[in-house]
């Protein structure tokens, strides 16, 4: 019995919903207009987008590669997006003005490409310096150890040998370690060089509605709104009825 009556009671809602089979047509296309048209009239406000991606290259200070730190060094721009991936940072402006969002665009581009570049070269002067002085070093080491040779071939007496033998060990050893740091800095700085900063890509195109996705969204939420509604509508009207009787 309790299986019957669950079964009688779906086969009334379906056929009640059927009688009332307009309302999935009336309530959904509504929400969809009104869904669609409100999204569209949001987005409406800023027709233009303008979208640029900077290669951010060899550059890892925090101060340039963090979308925080990156928006702080442009305070006076609204409606700008700042998005950072691997090596690459993409800039979204909006506005009501194609050319508009063109200039403050380039002007966002421009100047974070030099602050970059600006970290980019001294990057490798400090490295080149340091470098420089590895060299230095290695020249000033490899006097030493030729002259200790020297003094070796010379008659010394126990202690002196002893004292010139263990300067010579620790050169050698201190040459060896300023030759591979030497080595591996112009691997660095040549490998360096290539990761130059640069504006791989700016454009200015109209904004995307999303009209379609509104109204999709409208319509499914149409039918959810029209199931519940028809359920509503027979619960008071069984409800009355019951009342009535």
């Amino acid at each position: 019995m309790s299986e019957d009556k669950k079964r009688f009671v779906l086969y009334e809602y379906l056929m009640y919903f059927w009688k009332r089979k307009h309302y999935f047509l009336i309530v959904p296309i509504i929400t969809m207009l009104l869904a669609g048209g409100a999204v569209y009239f949001l987005k409406k406000d800023m027709p233009y987008t303008g979208q640029a991606v900077v290669y951010t290259g060899g550059v890892t200070s925090p101060d340039l590669t963090r979308e925080n730190n990156i928006a702080a060094r442009f305070p006076d721009e609204e409606n700008l997006e700042i998005f950072v991936s691997s090596k690459q940072v993409k800039f979204t402006k909006i506005g009501n003005n194609a050319d508009e969002v063109k200039e403050n665009l380039e002007k966002v581009t421009r100047k974070y490409e030099e602050d970059l570049i600006e970290n980019f070269e001294g990057r490798i002067e400090a490295s080149e310096v340091y470098l420089k002085s590895l060299e230095n070093r290695v020249i000033v080491l490899n006097k030493a150890i030729e002259s200790y040779k020297q003094d070796l071939e010379k008659g010394l007496d126990p202690d002196q040998y002893e004292l010139v033998t263990n300067l010579w060990i620790e050169s050698e050893k201190e040459l060896s370690e300023a030759e591979a740091t030497a080595h591996r800095m112009r691997s660095d700085i040549e490998f360096f060089e290539k990761e130059e900063p640069k504006i791989l890509s700016e454009n200015v195109t109209q904004s995307k509605t999303y009209f379609k996705e509104g109204a999709a969204i409208g319509l499914i939420l149409g039918l959810v709104l029209t199931v519940l509604l028809l359920a509503l509508m027979k619960y008071l009207s069984e409800g009355r009825r019951y009342y009535n009787d």
